[in-house]
């Protein structure tokens, strides 16, 4: 119910080619300096997101990273660096500027080390927000390879039976291609709900639902809060001890591992709102078994799901990636929605910074 009623308001929205929306995003990237290559690649993944249905990552944050450009907390233009590499791994330091970039980055060196030796990885540090996590093993599955990435943040979840928060909503994401099938594409966060789901609760002016957040005393709370701090924090994924909220506890902390103390650039509650360090990860199906084999036995076991009966008053069965590939077919033919808010913000941000106004 929850997430059925925080959905971007198409009554108070305006339908936007993702052609044009990219190059808005992109105008006003390099209209602070950013290199038109980075804000490219920045334009291509918030676009991404928009158009899957992931509206608290999309396009509406462009006007956000432009002015972190501006005043100085992303340092631009960026230099990606190589920290140390092998056949296989490499470490990368985003160079405090645009996460996506890096990430980016990160994700082709992993498919490259992938496609020559089987299996290619990279961990980054001195980042910020990549945006939509599942944008990055959506790479590696276009290449028929297996792929996950993920990405910390700053302290937001409590540890099961903790009282405070230490952990990031971390998110993981994982990809592998199908044949004739959608793409399997698990993108989650590993608390109850991503933290952008409280923001647009509170954008929209409605409660969020117990079970999302507690206060220091674990009482529920309903009214999203406007800023993080001890007075309040999100569930781990699971929400409570009975229901497993171990589990989501254990795969942020993980996250945290891969992302923060393997690349060196800090865990939750050592990070500021806005650094995330991040990993990426690329298989090559071919070093295993047929590429075609693989897909067909994806396509059985995808098509094994969908049959599966729903229970009483649900439609179907739904597989991961099912949603925003049904979101991303109607947006590509349709245009995206775009608030009238973020609209208005965006071409008043271009005209401000004097770049073409496209929307």
């Amino acid at each position: 119910m929850a997430l059925e009623y925080l959905k971007l308001d198409e009554s108070n929205s305006i339908r936007i080619s993702a052609e044009d929306l990219h190059k808005q995003v992109s105008a006003i990237l390099q209209g602070v300096g950013t290199p038109q290559d980075h804000a490219e690649i920045t334009a291509k993944i918030l676009v991404s997101a928009s158009l899957r249905g992931v509206d608290t990552h999309g396009v509406g944050n462009a006007v956000r990273y432009s002015v972190s450009i501006e005043d100085g907390t992303y340092t631009i233009p960026q230099t990606v660096e190589v920290i140390s590499e092998t056949e296989t791994t490499a470490l990368l330091s985003c160079g405090n500027g645009l996460g996506f970039v890096a990430a980016h980055q990160g994700m082709e060196m992993s498919i490259a080390k992938a496609r020559e030796f089987g299996l290619g990885m990279a961990t980054i540090r001195d980042g910020h927000h990549i945006g939509m996590v599942g944008y990055y093993p959506m790479m590696a599955t276009q290449n028929d390879m297996i792929g996950m990435a993920m990405t910390n943040a700053n302290q937001a979840v409590r540890p099961a039976l903790g009282a405070r928060p230490r952990v990031g909503t971390n998110p993981i994401a994982f990809g592998a291609p199908s044949g004739d099938e959608r793409d399997f594409i698990l993108d989650m966060a590993t608390s109850t709900v991503a933290s952008g789901k409280i923001g647009l609760a509170r954008r929209l002016g409605v409660e969020i639902p117990e079970g999302w957040a507690v206060t220091g005393e674990g009482e529920p709370v309903t009214d999203p809060p406007a800023d993080r701090g001890d007075h309040w924090s999100q569930n781990p994924l699971g929400g409570s001890r009975e229901q497993g909220s171990h589990k989501g506890y254990g795969l942020g902390v993980m996250v945290d591992i891969l992302c923060g103390v393997l690349s060196g650039g800090g865990v939750g509650t050592q990070l500021a709102g806005g650094e995330n360090m991040s990993w990426t990860m690329a298989i090559d199906i071919a070093r295993f078994r047929d590429v075609d084999d693989f897909k067909s036995m994806m396509d059985d076991m995808i098509r094994e799901l969908h049959e599966t009966p729903p229970l009483p008053g649900e439609k179907a069965v739904l597989v991961a990636g099912d949603p925003e590939a049904d979101f991303e077919d109607d947006r590509s033919a349709n245009g995206v929605p775009v608030e009238n808010g973020q609209y208005d913000e965006m071409r008043l941000r271009a005209a401000d910074l004097g770049v073409e106004v496209f929307i």
